[in-house]
Parts: structure tokens; C-alpha cells; sequence
């Protein structure tokens, strides 16, 4: 994540075309790159004055720390500006009851929630402590579009059912206004 740079898509961040480095890296660590990411990322992440470092092993299966979240997710702060060193960002319980790691330059926390009975099967998510909401994932996001267009069709054919039910009330009045008129006349 970059903040004050042109919004583009990129297949990848070039800090020498950017003219910075990104203010925000999340590195999901995955076992054929495990040590490189945990042990040789930081210092380069460093080295460019990434503020904020984040590393997530959704394979770690190391026993959980008293704060309830394992080492699974952490988050770094960079002390010392440029080529300085990163230290730990606290874990905190938050309102909703999973503990997260609170990103300074998001504003948002970063959580490991369960999804599913299998230790894979657990979900990073961002929570807004502002909110006191998780954001949506992309699948809520489309259930939410698919509700409303659904919702929306259904308003739709209400409104014209309703229409076609006050033409032909319409229709009923004119037709007994006409039958009233010829039986005064009549």
C-alpha cells in the first residue's frame, strides 16, 4: 500500500518509478518462501523506510501466545527512520472479541478470524476500530450487490404490478362513471 501516488493498476511496485517506497507491506508467507520473508524481507523493507511491515503464516501451527492470537500475524513498526530497525506493533482484543494488530498508517487492524472447522480455513480481515466493523470481504460485497439487485427487481415488478392495478382501477372508475351518466340520462 502507497498513499500520494498515481491510483493505476500495477503487476508489481517499482520504488524508483514510484518515487517512494509503499507505506504499507503485508508479506503472506507460504513454505517455499518462509525464511526469505521473515528473515530477509524485514531488513530489505527496512533498508527502504517501509514504515510498517506485516507478515502472516496461515500454515504456522506453533501453539497460540496468551493474547489469543499465535504468531501466525504480526505487525512492525520502523524506529529510526530509513535503514532503522522494525519493532513489534502489540496484539489487542478488540471490541468484537478476536485480537488483531492495529496498523498505524491504515488506521486499521489486521485480524485472523475463523471461517471454517480446519486451521486453514482461517480468514485475514481488516477491522475498523472507527466502525467497530469488519470491512467486507469481496464475497460480502457481491452477496450485498446480488441482495440489492434482487431487492431492486422485486421493487420493480411491485411498482409496475401496482401500476397495472391502478390502470385498471382507473379504467373500473371511467367505466362506472359512464354506466352512472347513461343511467341519468337514461
Amino acid at each position: 500500500m502507497a498513499f500520494d501516488v498515481v491510483n493505476r493498476h500495477r503487476n508489481s511496485y517499482v520504488m524508483w518509478e514510484e518515487g517512494k517506497p509503499p507505506d504499507f507491506v503485508l508479506e503472506v508467507v507460504s513454505p517455499s518462501s518462509r525464511g526469505r520473508d521473515t528473515r530477509e524481507k524485514p531488513g530489505i523493507y527496512a533498508k527502504i523506510g517501509v514504515p510498517e511491515f506485516f507478515l502472516y503464516d496461515p500454515e504456522d501451527e506453533s501453539e497460540p501466545t496468551l493474547s489469543g492470537l499465535g504468531p501466525a500475524l504480526s505487525g512492525f513498526e520502523l524506529h529510526g527512520g530509513t535503514g532503522g530497525e522494525y519493532r513489534p506493533l502489540p496484539k489487542e482484543r478488540l471490541p468484537c472479541g478476536v485480537v488483531g494488530v492495529r496498523s498505524k498508517v491504515l488506521g486499521l487492524c489486521l485480524c485472523v478470524t475463523p471461517t471454517g472447522p480446519e486451521p486453514l480455513d482461517d480468514a485475514l480481515r481488516w477491522y475498523d476500530p472507527a466502525t467497530d466493523e469488519f470491512l467486507p470481504t469481496r464475497h460480502e460485497l457481491a452477496d450485498k450487490k446480488q441482495r440489492l439487485a434482487d431487492a431492486k427487481r422485486q421493487a420493480e415488478a411491485s411498482a409496475e404490478a401496482a401500476i397495472a392495478r391502478a390502470k385498471a382501477s382507473a379504467a373500473r372508475v371511467a367505466e362506472l362513471e359512464a354506466l352512472l351518466e347513461k343511467m341519468r340520462r337514461g
